[in-house]
């Protein structure tokens, strides 16, 4: 969705403006719609995250391990939180997006409390993916699970600090910060949606068949009895 509405964007390039840019002008209301409805997603991930990590606890036939079975959906549900915080604070208008907008001399509160969603985004994500290798890490070897989760929580926050590095905060401008963030975006909730999928084919291979319904109607012997 952010692409698609960034590549249509008068004045809007992707690789040099970040994605929160977007909730801005006559169409921001597409990306402040993306916000609340990914965020209240992730809300309702981490609920699910927290059942489906109780009932591998308890589960005799696997290796109960407990670990991160507390801290792994609430850093999901903060990760959620911090984009419902980003799609109500918009940010400020920034040099040149949208076009003919005026920059305010000084930061309003709306634009200050937006700027402070990010760093929850990507920090949550980043630490739930080391919680949760550390939950594969009990998985027999070779683990991919452990080692895509170590890579990912790497990845996104080297991405975000480059995003970050790349960006002049004074002058509100830079060059490729748009790009590095979107690479972190990218990996970071690439690795939410397999991990999504991973968790419905546990519970769905783990689901009991029904059992056949039982025959209630009387035999003939005991017709007979009768």
């Amino acid at each position: 969705m952010t692409l698609v509405d960034g590549a249509v964007r008068p004045g809007y390039q992707s690789m040099h403006r970040y994605a929160s840019e977007l909730s801005l002008g006559e169409f921001g209301w597409i990306q402040i719609a993306n916000f609340i409805v990914t965020g209240v997603a992730l809300c309702g991930f981490a609920f699910g995250l927290r059942r489906a990590m109780h009932a591998e606890d308890l589960d005799a036939h696997r290796r109960p391990s407990g670990r991160g079975s507390p801290m792994a959906p609430i850093l999901a549900g903060v990760c959620g939180v911090g984009l419902l915080v980003a799609g109500t604070f918009s940010m400020d208008p920034s040099p040149g997006f949208p076009v003919g907008s005026t920059v305010p001399a000084h930061p309003t509160l709306h634009g200050q409390v937006h700027g402070y969603a990010p760093m929850a985004v990507f920090l949550s994500l980043a630490a739930l993916t080391f919680v949760l290798a550390r939950r594969f890490a009990t998985e027999p070897a070779p683990r991919p699970w452990m080692w895509c989760s170590i890579a990912a929580g790497i990845l996104v926050p080297a991405a975000f600090v480059t995003s970050a590095a790349l960006y002049d905060f004074a002058t509100q401008t830079g060059h490729y910060h748009g790009l590095f963030q979107r690479i972190s975006l990218t990996i970071g909730f690439g690795w939410l949606g397999a991990l999504a999928l991973r968790l419905l084919r546990d519970h769905t291979s783990s689901s009991p068949v029904s059992a056949p319904r039982r025959d209630t109607s009387e035999s003939p012997r005991r017709l007979a009895a009768l």
